[in-house]
C-alpha cells in the first residue's frame, strides 16, 4: 500500500494526549521509558527543537518524529509510528526526510539512543547506515550515529 503522508508541526493542545498514548503504548515496555510520568514526557517534548507529526491527507495521525539540534549534531529523540502502520517503510520515509533536513542545515551527524531491547528499531537504523557509538555497557540504550559531512 502506498501512503501519501504529510508532515506538520505539533499543536500541543491538539496532539499532547495522542503523543502520550502513542509513546506509552509503543515505548513503555523498554527500560529507558520505565517510570516516566505524563508530566515528564510533556516536559521532554517541550524541550525538543522540533516535534513533527506524520499524517495522512485527511489529517489522521500515524506517528511522529522529534529531535534536538545541538552544535553540529542533530539528535533524534523519538521516532514513533502507530502499530498498524509499522513495517510499511514509514520510518524509513521519516528518516530520509530528517537526513535531508540535517544535510541542508549542514549538521555533521545524526545521533540517537535506541533501547538495547528494541532490536527492530536497532536493525532499521543499521540498514539506514547508522553505526553504534561507544556507550557504557550498563546503559539500557545504545548510542548510534551517522556522519553526514
Amino acid at each position: 500500500m502506498v501512503y501519501r503522508l504529510r508532515f506538520r508541526e505539533r499543536i500541543p493542545l491538539k496532539d499532547n494526549k495522542y503523543l502520550l498514548r502513542l509513546i506509552k503504548r509503543n515505548l513503555g515496555r523498554y527500560p529507558s521509558a520505565k517510570g516516566l510520568s505524563d508530566k515528564r514526557i510533556l516536559e521532554l517534548l517541550n524541550e525538543y527543537s522540533r516535534v513533527i507529526l506524520l499524517t495522512e491527507p485527511n489529517g489522521r495521525r500515524v506517528g511522529f518524529l522529534s529531535w534536538t539540534e545541538k552544535d553540529k549534531i542533530l539528535f533524534l529523540e523519538l521516532c514513533v509510528i502507530e502499530e498498524k502502520y509499522q513495517r510499511k517503510g514509514i520510518a524509513t520515509h521519516y528518516l530520509q526526510h530528517l537526513e535531508d533536513y540535517a544535510m541542508r542545515r549542514q549538521f555533521e551527524s545524526l545521533q540517537f539512543y535506541v533501547d538495547k531491547e528494541n532490536t527492530e528499531a536497532y536493525e532499521l537504523y543499521r540498514r539506514f547506515g547508522f553505526l553504534p557509538l561507544p556507550t557504557p555497557a550498563y546503559a539500557p540504550t545504545i548510542l548510534m550515529g551517522k556522519k553526514l559531512l
